[in-house]
């Protein structure tokens, strides 16, 4: 029986009445309405549509929260990726929502009632929930109040569901002993990454080898040429923007008083002021530190509001002073670049050379690692052949004492050289090349420290708390891969 099957038969039990301590609501900024097309489809989940405006509102909200936690403006891949990601939390969250109903999960009207009251920011001075601020907030937010108590709804919804699932996280003494032993476990490892790209120069392919190659593999080409002819070859309209944004916060200065002041500094730009330095001394954005430039990035990337303020603008053109209910913005177009196609003609040659390198790079450092490497330091394991390594800008690092379970480093060892220091014998090179992720290791244990026993048994209630913690963190993960996967998204 899956993990989902087992969930679903126990849809009686008292389980389904526990309920997880509310929690003070800090995604509240994640939910301002943006106006804009309100038909868009984003997403479909076992049927039911993602409409544009609730993707909007996470999305818009996550890109200012990163920009102004890395303060600077995103660049056009990091858009994209953060785009994908947004996508699918929302997906994932109607995909929750709809197995909480089918579980029969379910939140009170007092349960809303209660979570509304503890937000801090619908208090009053004398700490008690002010339905006038209530009030004023939600029209600041372009939202109703059942709407608003909807998400509340949900999000106490969702909470009861994953406390639900934490419930089938179990665990034994003996599974937690030996996750602690390993967790203690720590070694010293000696490494080498050998890297495709490391043998770059070691290629060379002349024009002849390369006329051979593409009359030989013309479909190959025609296909990379299609599949990355989007992402790689066909370039929208791009255009580079310069923004002054104040923000329209809870108790500060409201729509009213900022368009007349950004009224003006517009005028003092139609005048000749530079808007970079006004940006610098009066945005409210991350882009304050590049003077308001927002970057290229392709048209179709902008919000319907701005790309609907520039439409038609030129470079040097100011927008009118746009309102939205948790900013107001004004905005010059820099720069405007139209779009491009490359044809297969104008790429053929760098296809080639790309598939080619391809082809070839990871074979040769393969061999490198398998019959050159691995060899030669077998022979003293105690001397690592630098000679060798630095004829291809190889070196060798050491991890120092990481557990061997890992320890999230991403620079630290893949667990294939983890699992096989567990049993080698201290000071030999382990016994074959290792690869994770397309790098390939070559490794040598330098030492391997084992935990103390009885420290685990003077610990043993908060090791098996902390162990349970991370049960249920990965126990519920699975099962939301697990939920997901059966739901139907389009």
């Amino acid at each position: 029986m899956s993990i989902l099957e087992s969930m679903r038969s126990g849809s009686d039990s008292t389980f389904m009445q526990v309920v997880m301590a509310l929690l003070i609501f800090a995604f509240v900024g994640l939910y301002i309405n943006p106006s804009g097309d309100k038909a868009g489809v984003v997403a479909t989940v076992n049927g039911d549509a993602i409409l544009d405006t609730e993707f909007s509102r996470f999305y818009r909200n996550a890109l200012r929260a990163t920009e102004e936690r890395s303060q600077r403006t995103l660049s056009d891949a990091e858009q994209k990726q953060l785009y994908e990601q947004v996508r699918q939390s929302v997906i994932e969250r109607h995909v929750l929502l709809q197995e909480a109903y089918d579980l029969g999960i379910e939140v009170s009207d007092s349960e809303v009632a209660r979570q509304l009251l503890s937000i801090p920011f619908l208090r009053n001075e004398a700490g008690k929930f002010d339905q006038e601020l209530y009030a004023k907030w939600l029209k600041r937010q372009q939202r109703t109040k059942a709407d608003f108590e909807e998400t509340i709804r949900d999000d106490l919804t969702l909470m009861k569901l994953e406390s639900l699932v934490h419930i089938g996280a179990s665990t034994s003494e003996p599974a937690i002993r030996e996750a602690w032993n390993e967790a203690g476990t720590k070694v010293d490892i000696q490494m080498v990454r050998i890297r495709p790209n490391n043998f770059e120069k070691d290629l060379v392919v002349s024009d002849e080898e390369r006329a051979t190659w593409i009359s030989e593999n013309e479909a190959m080409i025609q296909e990379a040429y299609d599949r990355d002819k989007a992402r790689l070859y066909d370039h929208p309209e791009q255009i580079r923007l310069r923004m002054i944004r104040l923000a329209i916060r809870p108790g500060g200065p409201d729509e009213g008083e900022l368009v007349p002041k950004l009224n003006k500094l517009r005028d003092r730009i139609m005048a000749g002021e530079d808007m970079a330095d006004l940006a610098k001394r009066w945005s409210e954005d991350p882009s304050v530190h590049q003077g308001g430039d927002l970057g290229l990035r392709p048209v179709q990337q902008l919000s319907s509001e701005m790309a609907s303020a520039v439409s038609g603008l030129e470079a040097g053109q100011l927008t009118q002073v746009m309102t939205s209910p948790g900013d107001v913005r004004l905005i010059r177009v820099e720069e405007r670049i139209a779009p491009k196609v490359d044809e297969l003609a104008e790429v053929r040659d760098a296809i080639a050379d790309r598939l080619i390198r391809d082809e070839k790079l990871p074979s040769m450092a393969a061999r490198f690692a398998e019959d050159e490497l691995l060899p030669k330091w077998k022979e003293n394991p105690t001397t690592p052949p630098d000679e060798l390594l630095n004829a291809h800008g190889l070196t060798v690092t050491n991890t120092g004492p990481v557990p061997l379970g890992g320890d999230r480093n991403p620079f630290g060892p893949p667990q294939p050289v983890l699992d096989a220091a567990r049993g080698a014998a201290v000071g030999e090179v382990l016994p074959q090349v290792y690869e994770a992720g397309g790098t390939l290791y070559v490794a040598r244990l330098v030492s391997r420290d084992e935990p103390d026993e009885a420290a685990f048994e003077a610990d043993k209630d908060q090791i098996r708390e902390q162990f349970l913690m991370a049960r249920r963190g990965a126990f519920y993960r699975d099962w939301v891969a697990d939920v997901k996967s059966q739901a139907t998204i389009q």
